[in-house]
């Protein structure tokens, strides 16, 4: 497939400037689109943005992207992050990718097209874990990442579970799930005084701990039986906090 003739059909595309190969276009008026070919030109590495655009971001966002495109095109990941991007006056540290079997674009009206096109986002670090399955990287992209905004915070990698005998709030099942930080923070608070309830999360680089209250502190147990004794609730939601963000 040409990737180039079948992006000159979509209404409204004009070359992006300041790149070759790379083109933009934007059908409403609350949704921007760019996009470039990767380095071997056999694919199209796409920026969504809704709201407000910032064109020189996105730019180089495609630059980036292209520069490192061998590292993802054809890859088996379906979620994968690309370390060591700037953006002067942003504070995005990666650029996402979320490979085809993830994104959606183009899948209604050109399927084809959908297959060779990667959609490339603004990101940080610590929102990637690099083991995401499919299913995972579809609900981290599509629902917790709001990969389309140019000034969103970080979405910190965070799997947990909870059960809590003082308030009844428990999570469903016996896996960890997704979760926001906010979620770990308040119930790693809620912990306190209620005996034998426990808090679990694995942070993005598959490292589990297990919070539990017990007589007049937390008892924290690393993967492997490690044990911190007697933690306050304050020095726990620290833990918590720089576990997940590093």
């Amino acid at each position: 497939m040409d990737v180039t003739s079948a992006l000159s059909e979509r209404p409204g595309v004009a070359p992006l400037p300041g790149m070759e190969a790379a083109w933009r276009w934007s059908p409403h008026p609350s949704f921007s689109f760019a996009a470039a070919l990767s380095a071997d030109r056999g694919y199209l590495l796409q920026v969504t943005v809704r709201g407000a655009n910032d064109e020189g971001l996105v730019r180089e966002i495609l630059q980036f992207g292209r520069e490192r495109s061998s590292e993802f095109v054809g890859a088996a990941s379906h979620l994968a992050s690309l370390e060591g991007f700037q953006h002067e006056g942003s504070s995005f540290d990666a650029v996402g990718v979320a490979a085809p079997t993830v994104h959606g674009y183009h899948a209604n009206d050109n399927p084809e097209l959908s297959t060779l096109t990667y959609a490339l986002f603004p990101a940080y670090r610590v929102e990637f874990s690099g083991r995401e399955t499919e299913e995972e990287a579809w609900a981290r992209f599509r629902k917790m990442l709001r990969p389309t905004q140019l000034d969103r915070d970080a979405v910190p990698f965070v799997k947990m579970r909870y059960d809590n005998t003082r308030t009844r709030s428990r999570s469903i099942g016996s896996e960890l799930r997704f979760a926001h930080y906010a979620t770990l923070e308040r119930e790693l608070g809620l912990l306190d005084s209620a005996e034998g309830s426990f808090v679990e999360w694995e942070n993005r680089h598959g490292q589990v701990r297990r919070a539990e209250w017990a007589g007049d502190g937390c008892t924290v147990i690393l993967r492997g039986g490690e044990r911190r004794e007697g933690m306050t609730i304050a020095g726990l939601q620290e833990l918590g906090r720089a576990d997940v963000h590093r």
